[in-house]
């Protein structure tokens, strides 16, 4: 455990790759290069150190390409926003953004970056999502981007506990609170299966691309979550494509899938 803790530290610090680093003071950049180059954020509770627009560009390429003017994009697992902020730019006005946070103080400072960047179709909702609706235990971290709602990843860093609500993508179409997506990216540190669970129905109607991260410090553990992960998008009608890597050379493994629905284009539309 404590070299599992040594990795995640490194990682998320910066010590496996030079763009990471959480952030705890307050520091207002302009992103200076990347697909979110001229992006106004705080990064305080950032998972990253996003300033540099260098942190996962495979990521930021997959959200571009994919979205266009008037799409809808789910981003569960938002962080501060900052995968939010360039979907919002490239959905325009037209579109919507829906950002899905558990931790309340970053959930706002979600709020606070869409604001300073005049995005009024950003929409922030405090909450975990997974596969049922009610309440949960989130396991917060040193790591601002670490909590989680999943038993089996416990974070290495934990700092505390405390309980959240839970929603589903299905109940939130279903009942009109989000649109219907174009895209969805996942970032949950370890729920993602349950996440899946809880958006079969929006996948079978819908037909959203699905972005998904899955990481763990063991290589094996990780490579069993990816071919579960492609078993489960295969069966229902999906593609999975391996984004490159975002963290060559880190100590903690991190896989990010684009999942393009089968036979309908996705794939042309996505660029990739």
């Amino acid at each position: 455990m404590q070299r599992v803790a040594q990795a995640w530290r490194r990682l998320r610090s910066g010590g496996g790759h030079p763009s990471l680093g959480g952030v705890r003071e307050s520091r207002q950049v302009v992103v200076r290069e990347g697909p979110g180059a001229g992006l106004v954020l705080d990064l305080v509770g950032a998972s990253a150190d996003y300033g540099a627009g260098a942190n996962e560009l495979p990521v930021q390429q997959a959200v571009v390409d994919t979205l266009a003017a008037g799409d809808v994009f789910v981003d569960l697992g938002a962080n501060v926003g900052y995968f939010s902020l360039l979907a919002a730019r490239a959905v325009g006005p037209t579109g919507r953004v829906v950002a899905i946070e558990a931790v309340s103080e970053i959930a706002e400072a979600a709020r606070a970056n869409a604001y300073r960047n005049g995005f009024g179709h950003i929409e922030v909702i405090e909450a975990a999502a997974s596969d049922v609706v009610g309440e949960v235990e989130l396991m917060l971290a040193e790591h601002p981007g670490g909590a989680t709602i999943s038993a089996d990843d416990v974070p290495p860093d934990l700092t505390g506990r405390r309980t959240v609500r839970t929603v589903t993508l299905d109940g939130l179409v279903e009942a009109g609170d989000v649109p219907a997506p174009s895209m969805v990216k996942i970032d949950v540190e370890g729920a993602e299966f349950p996440v899946l669970d809880g958006m079969v129905d929006v996948m079978a109607t819908h037909r959203p691309v699905v972005l998904c991260e899955f990481d763990s410090a063991d290589a094996q553990v990780l490579a069993t979550k990816i071919a579960t992960f492609r078993e489960l998008m295969t069966s229902r009608g999906y593609e999975v494509r391996d984004l490159s890597p975002s963290y060559e050379g880190a100590d903690w493994n991190v896989y990010h899938g684009l999942a393009l629905p089968s036979g309908d284009g996705a794939g042309q539309r996505s660029g990739l």
